[in-house]
């Protein structure tokens, strides 16, 4: 328990000296960036528990799916404040106060949101972050922050609101119990397959931070929100406690056995499948074809979110493994990009592509780290995406589910289109009157922390694997 609670409120414990930021940057970021080694510590030695509230239904639980994304939050979580160092200095500075209250703020609540032992719970911190993060993403306070906070709220409230809280309630009339414990299942109750279907449609749409259609547009639209947000909140903390919530829900509210039932039927929820394969091949057709760098990653991470649902309609244990290990691998892939994106934004002041192809022959490493991370996202073999992305093409071609198998290979095949743009242009000629500028250190070491990351990923995949077998 006392594991738990460090990991769980670590992050708001910094902010404790968050005063003292004006006097020391540099003693309050090796505070912060201490606290993250301590909470990454007691991540890797959670056990399972379970503590319920029962006047109010709260109920709190960690299991395995629960600590693999704690360990993953502790672990962007000081990639991001070794990135922050370095870019605070280019923005909002007058607002870093306010930055740091609201990041650190939304991790807590999405560990409590990865550790719900029910619906309710689910629901509960699932809502609570949804006006956390809006300072976050509205904090620059011009026009297309402002636009981008206003079409997040109304993608991921109103259907928490109409859509998914009607999913609970209804999955308490069919089944009598919301609890993450697989005692009472729509398989167990033998609900009927087409209302199972109906119900199962609700929650995946519903829990709209997994950005299917037809509320996908709000992630790309959240371009504005600086590097940091984009890379810890938007490709980690806020999205991916969606696909943590499906996850539980298929094992423990459906059964992974009806979830292929329902889905082997195109009626039933065959169709989901193709939901999710169109929004992923369309977001990764936007993302060939758009300009800017963060819409670029935004578009794609829609993609990528629409393959972990693809995986998770599979409904088998190898399938739910390979979606766990994609959560992982892509979070550490896609903050990278990121990063990378802000290092052009808070250097050159761009973050258009065209800009940065002129760019790029001055910035050869930085090249790299895009290739790498496109790589690995694509699958490329044996970067960190390759695991969770061979594993999802094998299983779904064995479970017979040969539209999802198509849909992954068409996307990541297009993925790796809008990558060849910027790592190409890094073999044209440097311009001899362009004056390059060096890349910050506490960037160089975030870069290089992440790539050790995707290309070591053969040292810790097995041990997921493991934990999960």
């Amino acid at each position: 328990m006392l594991s738990f609670l460090i990991v769980l409120f670590t992050p708001l414990a910094t902010l404790l000296l968050l005063p003292l930021k004006k006097k020391s940057r540099g003693f309050f970021y090796g505070f912060v960036l201490a606290m993250s080694c301590i909470s990454i510590w007691f991540s890797f030695h959670l056990e399972n528990l379970e503590y319920s509230f029962t006047p109010l239904g709260f109920r709190i639980m960690v299991d395995s799916y629960a600590r693999v994304f704690l360990v993953l939050i502790s672990c962007t979580w000081f990639i991001s404040i070794i990135y922050s160092y370095e870019f605070t200095k280019y923005h909002f500075q007058e607002k870093r106060e306010q930055f740091f209250l609201f990041l650190n703020t939304v991790l807590t609540v999405a560990c409590l949101n990865a550790c719900a032992g029910n619906l309710t719970t689910l629901f509960i911190f699932y809502l609570i972050g949804i006006p956390l993060t809006y300072p976050l993403l509205t904090i620059r306070g011009n026009s297309e922050a402002l636009k981008a906070g206003k079409k997040f709220l109304k993608q991921t409230l109103l259907p928490a609101l109409f859509i998914f809280l009607p999913a609970i309630v209804i999955t308490k009339i069919l089944i009598g119990q919301t609890s993450f414990d697989g005692s009472s299942t729509f398989e167990s109750n033998l609900v009927d397959p087409v209302v199972g279907g109906f119900v199962l449609a609700l929650f995946i749409i519903g829990i709209s931070k997994n950005s299917v259609f037809p509320f996908h547009t709000w992630l790309p639209g959240a371009s504005p929100a600086p590097a940091p947000v984009s890379g810890l909140i938007h490709s980690v903390a806020t999205v991916k406690t969606g696909s943590i919530a499906l996850i539980k829900i298929a094992v423990y509210i459906f059964g992974l056995d009806y979830i292929h039932l329902l889905t082997n039927e195109f009626i039933t929820g065959g169709w989901l499948a193709y939901l999710c394969g169109a929004t992923a091949i369309y977001t990764a057709y936007r993302a060939l074809t758009n300009d800017d760098l963060k819409t670029r990653f935004g578009f794609s991470t829609v993609g990528q979110l629409s393959y972990i649902i693809l995986a998770i309609l599979v409904g088998t244990k190898v399938s739910i493994l390979a979606a766990i290990l994609h959560i992982i691998t892509h979070a550490i892939a896609k903050s990278c990009l990121f990063y990378v994106a802000g290092f052009f934004n808070s250097v050159y002041q761009t973050t258009s592509a065209k800009q940065i192809s002129k760019i790029m022959p001055h910035t050869r490493p930085v090249a790299l780290v895009i290739a790498i991370c496109g790589l690995s996202i694509t699958g490329f073999p044996f970067l960190a995406g390759f695991y969770s992305k061979d594993m999802m093409l094998i299983e779904e071609w064995n479970a017979h589910h040969y539209a999802s198998a198509i849909f992954l290979v068409v996307g990541s095949i297009v993925n790796i289109l809008y990558i060849i743009g910027p790592v190409r242009s890094a073999f044209n000629r440097p311009n001899p009157n362009f004056v390059p500028k060096p890349i910050p250190f506490s960037m160089q070491v975030t870069f290089a922390v992440s790539i050790a990351l995707i290309v070591g990923s053969n040292y810790y995949v097995p041990l997921i694997i493991n934990l999960f077998n």
